[in-house]
């Protein structure tokens, strides 16, 4: 496997894909799409130019996107695309996207100015006419044209991410493998639904989440590897496994061998210990200093006046100690005492959707699990509107609440930023570069807060890195919980 020569971006962190010389990019589409496209070609001849690898590649995007975005909702499953980003691709980006309207295989949702929201597209399933039960199936496609391939790759590699994190980036390689038949046994009979009953008002909940799976699976098992890391966002090293859904990882192995990973205990919590404990520290002050600029001063000194007083730090020390224990989401229950579970045993809570504008309802099989949403509720919830899960947080917690609020004086999405910088200058900067020195043979990758590495190497990693968390949090250690890739297999069954 040999790797093109990374240049580092000035600019921004795009996506990075790892490649041997002669290597095709592939697109994944659904087979129906792909049937229909290739109908229309028939009935309809498309432009002058018309490439049927480019059409493939921006058809493509509909799924590829969302897959690399697993958390974020798509409005009605439509999915904005950048003009911008389109015409780097090809000139003629605007007639390939006016033939898809024109044959009926994608919709549009126009530019909305008031929102900055660029033109969004999805699968015209409504055109797309379908009878009886199926179960989606996607396929995918080489790009066979050379200066195109060459241009997605090319530009694909100007990334900061391999220059920042090429410990972890090299082991994204060809010696991954996904089970590809043994995840379709266990997984094929989700995705089967009636195409009778299809509403195509709004994006169908099974067929997203099937895009969702079988494009992830498939740019890995066909060795399509991405990354990406911007300081200008969270800092963190994306990658095919962090926007990869929970339930493919029992199919993955790395040279024959299963995955395990190492996974810090109520994680953002933990950080937000981290940051109080440690705000003198010269590298958490250095990324203080990198989001709040000149109010930093004014900040440490407001923090420092009241994490000094002894009140606070009575307060602080109970928190404190659940977090360090990982047991915070199970003490935090005990605060909401009229959260009780329904008739079948499962809790219920609206909670606001920021990507759709409204509440929503939300189904969890135990307390733990929606404590882990509350959780959120309480870091993350905006000055100008707090949630009433913070309110009675903030009954509890007074002093602690008012040093999270002076992060986010300017902003309440400075907070979220800050805690993910110092996760990340915690887990990329420093102890995975340690592991890679120690250990250079050792394979290694992150989804986040979580350290991964294949069985034969886990016990080692697992005691450095509890080594290496005591020198770098200076003795503000988190708990830690094991997870075995494979074992996941029977939650999935």
């Amino acid at each position: 496997m040999k790797y093109k020569q990374i240049k580092k971006s000035k600019y921004k962190t795009n996506v990075t894909t790892f490649y041997h010389e002669g290597f095709n990019w592939k697109v994944v589409v659904p087979t129906i799409i792909y049937s229909y496209l290739k109908e229309k070609l028939e009935e309809c001849p498309p432009f002058k130019g018309f490439n049927i690898d480019i059409a493939l590649y921006y058809l493509s995007l509909i799924i590829s996107i969302p897959a690399s975005y697993k958390d974020k909702v798509y409005l009605w499953g439509f999915v904005p695309l950048d003009s911008r980003e389109l015409k780097k691709k090809n000139y003629l980006y605007k007639q390939y996207f006016k033939y898809f309207l024109d044959i009926d295989i994608l919709e549009t949702f126009p530019y909305a100015t008031n929102s900055h929201r660029a033109t969004s597209y999805r699968y015209n399933f409504k055109a797309i006419k379908s009878e009886g039960m199926e179960c989606i199936d996607f396929m995918a496609f080489e790009i066979k044209d050379k200066k195109f391939n060459d241009k997605i790759l090319n530009e694909n590699n100007c990334n900061d991410s391999f220059v920042s994190c090429p410990h972890l980036c090299k082991w994204l390689n060809a010696d991954l493998h996904v089970d590809f038949d043994s995840l379709k046994n266990h997984l094929q009979s989700e995705f089967c639904y009636n195409k009778y009953s299809l509403t195509y008002e709004r994006l169908n909940p099974i067929m997203s989440k099937a895009y969702n799976y079988w494009c992830s699976a498939l740019m890995l098992q066909n060795h399509c590897f991405r990354t990406s890391r911007s300081p200008l966002t969270d800092n963190r090293l994306h990658t095919n496994f962090t926007n990869m859904p929970s339930k493919l990882r029992p199919f993955i192995s790395y040279k024959g061998e299963n995955i395990v990973s190492l996974d810090i205990k109520n994680s953002q919590p933990y950080f937000m210990v981290l940051l109080l404990e440690r705000f003198n520290n010269k590298r958490i002050e250095n990324i203080i200093s990198n989001i709040y600029k000149s109010n930093k001063g004014i900040m440490l000194q407001k923090l420092q006046q009241t994490t000094s007083s002894q009140v606070f730090q009575e307060e602080f020390s109970i928190i404190k100690e659940w977090i360090l224990t990982g047991t915070f989401y199970e003490e935090l229950e005990h605060l909401f005492p009229d959260i009780v579970p329904d008739e079948d045993g499962n809790f219920r809570k609206y909670f606001y959707n920021n990507d759709k504008k409204i509440s929503e309802l939300k189904i969890y099989n135990s307390k733990r699990d929606l404590m882990k949403k509350v959780t959120l509720q309480i870091l993350y919830t905006p000055l100008t509107k707090p949630s009433k899960e913070y309110q009675v947080f903030k009954q509890y917690f007074p002093l602690l609440c008012e040093c999270i609020e002076m992060f986010k004086i300017k902003s309440y999405k400075d907070f979220p930023k800050l805690l993910q910088h110092i996760e990340a200058d915690c887990i990329l900067n420093i102890i995975t570069v340690e592991l890679a020195k120690k250990y250079p043979d050792m394979p290694l990758w992150t989804i986040h807060d979580s350290i991964c590495t294949t069985v034969s190497w886990f016990k080692t990693m697992k005691e450095t890195v509890q080594e290496l968390f005591l020198s770098y949090c200076e003795g503000v250690v988190p708990s830690f919980k094991v997870e075995h890739w494979n074992n996941q297999i029977l939650k999935v069954s």
